[in-house]
């Protein structure tokens, strides 16, 4: 760009900057007319963000250009064509220049365009948050957003924010959404504040509870005007489409501010969802008609912005659109009191009826509708909590169905975010009973389990399961569910004889309360075969895992998921008693059917396909095995982490086979790092850990023992 400027005779040049409130545009703009001044370029400043400012401005660039003060006087009082006097001399000028027209968000400041001409003497440079404006189509127009992390990290030491680590930095700008003009006011406060400093963490702390306030304190007192409160300067907008006739606007902003600055499906705010809520009886009105036009307006002025979300495979792209963090936090904080409620309702509203519209019975959500709603479920959540408003129990209510529907999913990690936030908000919801919160907290310790935080969950789990007992008593079926989910836990910390111990009494309870045939029952009997195989009763597990499929079986069909974890149990207790082939073939049929319903990276399908890598193992097919190790230890260090304990536990299977197959070098620099990984996250004593250091021996021993059995487990499943 900066060779277009000042270099009389080349094509002539509009540039524009456009961008939302904040976003760089008049530094962008004044660091380039800093650079041609000192080139030798004639640079011209004009604020345009008023017709009066503007028209001032450019009789004064007439001036400046050599014309007489009484043609500009006859120009100022209508006498003469304004516009032409001002080109008249910018195209006589000697000298190159760069006209800046700053702050042009109301492009009728440029009448029907006759303000705007182009000029082989010079270069016009426009910032404005109307980025679509008909003026400047034919310009070149260049979009500011927030920055990279990297950058923001970077303006932050620049304001003197020293005495930190990168980590920390990044911890700030990324709480500031990267936006330029908030890192600019936390930065030069944190860099400059000479009595009381505050740390990153303190400042994060208060920006968690009032980020436009904190930011706004920020502004330094002599710059407070409402383009440097973060607090007000998008309001400017707002007004600014309302002048021009568009206030449904502002009731469009205020509902999408109760959502996630994370893409949101333009399909929520379709027409018909519109009229469920009361939105035209707001104040501004939205009436369903002037919806499209109120989207729009917001994107002119670079509120929101529009994008296609990449569907999944098979599926197409989703339109959406999304705001800045900052921008929605401001615009929520300054929704009228009397309008609040409304607003919050209405957006409970539109995502319930999304959510559940043409849901058949036994259907569950998606994977991509899971993925895009999450979050504007936790975020509308957290703001009808915090408004203690009406809405939150129905708020409650999404984020729970979205937690169960996750789970069906097999993302663990939505699961955990939607059942902690349940947990924080539940308490605070009038209507949420004492056996709801209950069945909170028994959720979020699954979901703790699930993420393979044992401790953790074990510790909620007994919790929980102490109050249902004086609650409901010891043979209520939800109980029960404490009772099984509690010996889930202690399996995976290795306590298998206290698992035992819970998963008996699980199935007695469950057989009289439920039946021998209820998928619970069955469920329960299946983790109790895997806690006795784990204490080498091998014998005891394979008969018990054989007569809990045929009752599965009978009672469910032999393509019934719960029917399914039965022959997985079974597969692997014949995999340990060295029957390897019966053990294939159950497995491999169990692995088709699950890839079948569940896909071939949901958790019940890999847990399958990390048997059957076990079982090529012993029957020394490597090639096979270890394909189907690395394919599941891909997908776990993707959706459950490197440090997972599945993780680690795949990771050792992997580590042996290559030890089997004489691929000592893999094996050897792999066993390292897992080693470490075991002690540090499982500790010295965990089975899994053993077996893992007996695979590092192994594979530096240069010897691997010919046998097919290992003393590690794998994922127990668990049907809530």
């Amino acid at each position: 760009m900066l060779r277009a400027v000042g270099n009389p005779g080349a094509s002539p040049e509009e540039f524009v900057f456009h961008g939302t409130a904040g976003s760089g545009k008049t530094a962008l703009a004044r660091d380039v007319f800093d650079e041609a001044v000192a080139r030798g370029v004639v640079g011209l400043w004009v604020n345009a963000a008023s017709e009066v400012a503007f028209r001032a401005g450019m009789l004064a660039v007439a001036l400046d250009r050599g014309a007489d003060p009484r043609q500009v006087e006859a120009a100022r009082v209508g006498q003469r064509p304004a516009a032409d006097l001002v080109w008249q001399h910018l195209e006589a000028s000697p000298a190159p220049w760069l006209l800046v027209l700053d702050n042009a968000d109301d492009p009728t400041v440029f009448g029907d365009g006759i303000w705007l001409r182009r000029s082989g003497r010079g270069t016009v440079l426009i910032t404005t948050r109307h980025g679509s404006a008909p003026l400047w189509q034919d310009a070149d127009r260049r979009h500011l957003d927030v920055l990279g992390l990297d950058d923001a990290v970077h303006v932050l030491r620049d304001l003197n924010v020293t005495g930190y680590d990168q980590a920390a930095l990044e911890r700030l700008a990324s709480a500031l959404g990267c936006h330029p003009l908030a890192l600019t006011l936390a930065g030069t406060y944190l860099g400059q504040r000479l009595l009381d400093p505050v740390s990153v963490d303190e400042f994060l702390q208060r920006l968690r509870n009032d980020p436009s306030g904190t930011l706004d304190e920020a502004a330094d007192p002599d710059e407070r005007d409402l383009r440097r409160l973060i607090s007000s300067t998008w309001q400017i907008s707002l007004d600014a489409l309302t002048d021009r006739g568009v206030p449904e606007a502002t009731t469009l902003m205020w509902l999408l501010s109760c959502y996630a600055p994370d893409p949101l499906p333009v399909g929520l705010l379709h027409a018909q969802r519109l009229t469920l809520t009361d939105l035209a009886h707001a104040e501004p009105p939205l009436p369903t008609r002037k919806a499209d036009t109120a989207l729009r307006g917001l994107m002119s002025q670079s509120m929101v912005a529009g994008l296609k979300v990449p569907g999944d495979v098979g599926r197409p792209d989703v339109p959406a659109i999304h705001a800045h963090a900052l921008l929605l936090d401001s615009v929520a904080a300054r929704i009228p009191l009397d309008q609040r409620e409304g607003v919050l309702a209405a957006a409970a509203q539109l995502l319930d009826h999304l959510l559940h519209d043409g849901e058949a019975e036994g259907t569950h959500l998606d994977a991509q509708t899971l993925r895009l709603f999450t979050p504007h479920a936790l975020a509308l959540l957290h703001r009808a909590a915090a408004a203690h408003s009406a809405t939150a129990p129905k708020a409650l209510g999404i984020a729970r169905y979205l937690r169960d529907e996750s789970g069906e999913c097999g993302d663990y990690a939505s699961v955990h975010l939607l059942a902690d936030a349940a947990v924080r908000v539940s308490p605070s919801v009038s209507a949420a009973t004492e056996a709801e919160l209950l069945d909170d907290r028994y959720e979020l310790a699954c979901s703790l389990s699930d993420l393979g935080r044992y401790t953790e969950s074990s510790e909620i789990h007994r919790e929980v399961l102490h109050a249902r007992e004086a609650e409901l008593g010891r043979d209520d079926v939800q109980t029960l569910d404490s009772v099984h989910a509690l010996g889930v836990a202690l399996y995976g910390l290795g306590k298998w004889a206290e698992d035992e111990e819970c998963l008996r009494r699980a199935v007695d309870g469950r057989i009289r309360a439920l039946g021998a045939a209820h998928v619970d029952t069955i469920m329960s009997t299946a983790c109790l075969a895997e806690a006795i195989g784990e204490q080498q009763r091998w014998d005891e597990a394979e008969a018990l895992a054989r007569t809990n499929l045929a009752t599965s079986e009978a009672a469910h069909g032999p393509t019934s998921p719960y029917t399914l974890a039965a022959r997985h149990t079974l597969a692997w207790a014949l995999y340990q008693l060295g029957r390897l082939d019966e053990a294939k073939h159950l497995a491999s049929t169990t692995l088709t059917a699950r890839e079948s319903s569940l896909g071939s990276t949901h958790p019940r399908t890999l847990v399958v396909r990390d048997l059957l890598a076990s079982i090529l193992r012993g029957q020394k097919r490597w090639a096979e095995a270890e394909a189907a190790a690395r394919s599941v230890l891909t997908a776990r260090e993707e959706t459950l982490g490197a440090d997972h304990p599945h993780t680690l536990a795949m990771r050792t299977e992997l580590i042996r086979i290559l030890t089997g197959a004489g691929n000592l070098t893999a094996a050897q620099a792999l066993a390292v790092l897992n080693l470490e990984a075991c002690i540090r996250v499982l500790g010295e004593e965990h089975p899994d850990t053993h077996v893992c250091r007996q695979a590092h021996e192994d594979a530096f021993g240069s010897r691997f023992r010919d046998d097919h059995t290992t003393t590690t487990g794998h994922d127990k499943e668990v049907q809530r």
